[in-house]
């Protein structure tokens, strides 16, 4: 009688002992997803902030060696809003599943070029520009104060890019029809004399 009485409790210690076991496998494994899950998110938090905040970060898989050193150092337009705080993804903005999606086709080699190796231009509409200059009537009110205002004159509201090059030398538009009449484009070295505050 005694051995039936001690079997089950046995079988009962081998249970509990195979129970934890499995108990200890789970926990461990758990533990393990959660680091995996934790170190991810924080990796590609990482990654968002250097692509939110680093031009030589986004250079560094884009073709645009060019366009970085412009941003970071000519004296165009890009130069400007650098010298400003404006970030490239204030103009340049993505959906995170566009930035993957973008550095996948990078790594394949699923992109175009011009013929000389570089990336295609990007268009972009004139509410880009808008978001933070506001308005035509805005910048036309901005730029009263120059002998011809290109913002408020008779070709209406031209296209911003019909002067304004961001990676570019810009574009003297009035100057194709008229004299310039001493108007300094961004380009223009200036003297001390000629800075009025």
């Amino acid at each position: 009688m005694k051995n039936q009485d001690n079997e089950p409790k046995k079988n009962n210690g081998k249970l509990k002992q195979n129970l934890f076991k499995k108990v200890k496998i789970s926990f461990g494994v758990g533990i393990i997803l959660i680091f995996l899950v934790v170190a991810a998110s924080a990796s590609g938090g990482y990654l968002l902030h250097l692509s939110n905040t680093s031009p030589e970060f986004c250079g560094s898989c884009h073709l645009m060696d060019e366009n970085v050193n412009s941003y970071l150092t000519s004296n165009h337009l890009d130069n400007v809003h650098f010298q400003a705080g404006v970030e490239c993804k204030e103009c340049h903005d993505y959906s995170v599943g566009a930035e993957i999606s973008s550095g996948v086709n990078f790594l394949l080699g699923n992109y175009s070029v011009s013929p000389n190796g570089e990336l295609l231009k990007v268009q972009y509409d004139d509410q880009m520009c808008l978001d933070c200059h506001i308005s035509y009537e805005f910048m036309g009110r901005a730029t009263d104060y120059l002998f011809r205002n290109p913002h408020n004159n008779h070709n209406g509201e031209l296209e911003c890019r019909a002067c304004h090059m961001s990676h570019e030398e810009q574009i003297d538009f009035c100057s194709s029809c008229h004299s310039n009449g001493g108007q300094r484009m961004i380009e223009d070295e200036t003297t001390e004399r000629e800075i009025t505050y």
